[in-house]
């Protein structure tokens, strides 16, 4: 390695130092005269909407309508990144009225110079059983519009709850491991095989199971097909709930007495297994391997750049704020790259 590549892998924390710094920065700006309220793990603030707006979008022409505007302020970024998983339920919720309850519909955005009620039609919404939730980042800048529509003017609660997520934390390990691992993963015999043994068990058991669909009642095979076309969580939730009972409602109508029931179910499940494994050792090689045994370059290269594009949206959902979730990608990029760069450059020759 040459002393450019030298240069270009001392540049890269001033890179990552330059992106965090435009991270940070980044926000809408605001007057500082509004009603905020500060991100945190709860906080709450309660408004009676008081500022009259004459044709508010979506309003009757020449109507009045009491609005307020409510500033949501983010938390800095670089200062508080333990809430990098986190993100924030912001609720509106009609606490009271006098006489009749009032028509409350908001508006959640970020355009400062916009007037205070007077967003786009299509941006109202209307509060539903007296609440509407949204969710944002906890580094995000907001504006929450208020409107009022009715003979009474009620008080309207906004609250901020910061939730963790742990499966956020769980993509972006997995998101930066297969990132970092993805070409050995491609040239790998044992990525090969360990998944398309898995694919081809399932697609033997997901087989038995439209088979067996044949054979049970019609209701029990309406509700099987929902569950099975619904979504792939409504497939592994059925295979953990319904394949007991599928089995041994096949079994009773084969005539099958339950004593028998362990000992089939055994060898049945060893049967699909040793099906499936065949069925992934056989695709593996017809599909991967060439003649003499060894991985084809360009399927290893397509595994590769398939298993990049999987880390990369891994990565990209671990955070709910675009662009720590970038600089995340960033990082799990060039790390690894540069990692292997300066150990390749100062490994003895």
């Amino acid at each position: 390695m040459g002393g450019g590549d030298a240069v270009a892998y001392v540049s890269f924390p001033a890179i990552l130092l330059l992106l965090l710094t435009v991270v940070n920065s980044a926000g809408v700006g605001v007057s500082g005269e509004l009603p905020s309220l500060t991100v945190a793990k709860f906080a709450f603030l309660q408004l009676s909407p008081s500022l009259v707006v004459k044709n508010s979008p979506g309003s009757k022409p020449g109507s009045q309508v009491v609005c307020e505007r409510l500033e949501i302020i983010g938390l800095p970024r670089l200062r508080n990144l333990t809430s990098f998983f986190s993100s924030v339920k912001v609720k509106v919720t009609n606490v009271n009225s006098t006489g009749r309850p009032p028509s409350i519909t908001v508006c959640f955005h970020r355009n400062a110079s916009l007037g205070v009620g007077m967003c786009n039609e299509d941006r109202w919404e209307k509060l539903t059983n007296g609440s509407w939730v949204r969710s944002m980042s906890p580094f995000d800048h907001k504006l929450l519009d208020i409107r009022s529509v009715g003979p009474s003017v009620g008080t309207v609660e906004v609250a901020l709850n910061e939730e963790f997520y742990l499966y956020r934390v769980m993509f972006l390990i997995l998101g930066i491991i297969m990132m970092t691992f993805a070409t050995s993963l491609s040239n790998s015999l044992a990525t090969y095989y360990g998944g398309a043994m898995t694919l081809g068990v399932l697609l033997v058991v997901l087989v038995i199971l439209f088979q067996g669909m044949k054979i049970l009642p019609s209701g029990r095979k309406s509700s099987l097909a929902l569950v099975l076309y619904g979504s792939i969580v409504g497939v592994g939730s059925f295979l953990f709930s319904y394949v007991p009972a599928l089995l041994r409602s096949l079994l009773v109508e084969m005539g099958i007495s339950e004593d028998l029931h362990s000992p089939v179910a055994a060898f049945l499940l060893a049967f699909v297994v040793l099906c499936g494994a065949w069925l992934g050792f056989w695709a593996v090689r017809k599909l991967v391997l060439t003649e003499d045994g060894s991985i084809d370059t360009g399927v290893a290269q397509f595994v590769a750049w398939s298993i990049r594009i999987v880390a990369s949206c891994m990565i990209l959902q671990c955070s709910v704020d675009p662009l720590l979730a970038v600089a995340a990608l960033v990082c799990g990029v060039v790390i690894p790259s540069a990692a292997k760069g300066l150990l390749s450059y100062y490994a003895p020759k």
